[in-house]
């Protein structure tokens, strides 16, 4: 721990940094664990300038990834801004490494190599996938014209597709050119676990969120509100999706063919009745809640 920041390693890191003694390539990870420090760093400085500060730092073997609590409810210029300052910082290196090579002030295979690192870095980061900085930006641009289901959809399926590539390329290197790239290996796996574990996440932190409202409607005392008409024997784990992320809300449950209206449900009722049965319908949860016909 670093202050209130948690510090962590992925377990795939272990195999990366193993091959990397085998190989000999102890010189150009030291360079690219500077950089990933560096590139992490600015993530940081960015999230506490803006008055957040991150909730964990991984090592993992695409490099380091800063989570911060329900950095969904950011504004999304502030959300923007500490996601693009890791690359920012990546991409002055980059420069860096190219003016004192020039200058003479570093040794060009120092250079090259520095130049290498926070290229891989920022060229693997802006990838379109979860947790790097790429997969982050394509979220929040996506959240304003998918829904959240669809969202978790077109996210688990990219991750899943770049994984598989990472995979296939390593095995066609082994097979043409000779050697196990196992870095490659290890960040195809990282990606497809990524994709589940990291949609998973945002799952919980959008539940989180709908139970959060009313907690601020209690502080702030109002709230926007939303009503809507849902047929009561609607699975309640469908309905729980369409209940909109910051507005309260609450749902009139209509019956099935007469169109007769047999009650109502507030949010926070139905995501208590869909964390205690998943599998109800509205008009269950709204049976178990006791509320009274309108």
């Amino acid at each position: 721990m670093i202050g209130p920041t948690e510090i962590s390693i992925h377990p795939a890191t272990m195999l990366v940094l193993a091959w990397a003694v085998i190989s000999g390539a102890v010189p150009m990870l030291l360079t690219a664990f500077g950089s990933i420090l560096l590139h992490e760093g600015a993530h940081a400085t960015a999230a506490a300038l803006a008055g957040e500060l991150p909730e964990e730092i991984e090592l993992t073997p695409l490099g380091a990834v800063m989570r911060l609590e329900d950095e969904e409810r950011l504004p999304a210029l502030k959300r923007a801004l500490m996601i693009l300052a890791g690359p920012a910082m990546t991409l002055l290196l980059c420069f860096i490494a190219v003016k004192l090579t020039q200058i003479g002030w570093l040794p060009l295979p120092w250079g090259r190599r520095l130049f290498a690192a926070n290229l891989s870095i920022l060229l693997i980061n802006l990838l379109p996938a979860l947790p790097l900085d790429g997969g982050r930006i394509m979220v929040m641009l996506l959240s304003r014209v998918l829904r959240a289901e669809t969202l978790r959809k077109v996210v688990r399926g990219v991750g899943t597709l770049l994984g598989l590539l990472c995979i296939v390329s390593s095995v066609w290197i082994t097979w043409r050119y000779g050697g196990w790239n196992l870095s490659l290996a290890a960040a195809g796996c990282f990606l497809m676990y990524s994709a589940s574990a990291a949609t998973t996440a945002r799952a919980m932190s959008e539940l989180r969120r709908l139970m959060d409202r009313k907690i601020r409607l209690e502080s702030r005392g109002y709230a926007a509100c939303r009503a809507i008409a849902v047929m009561a024997d609607m699975p309640l784990q469908r309905m729980v999706k369409l209940l909109p992320p910051q507005e309260m809300a609450y749902m009139m449950l209509i019956e099935r063919g007469t169109m007769r209206q047999l009650g109502m449900l507030v949010d926070h009722e139905a995501v208590a009745a869909y964390l205690d049965h998943p599998g109800a319908s509205c008009l269950e949860a709204f049976q178990r809640v006791q509320k009274p016909q309108y």
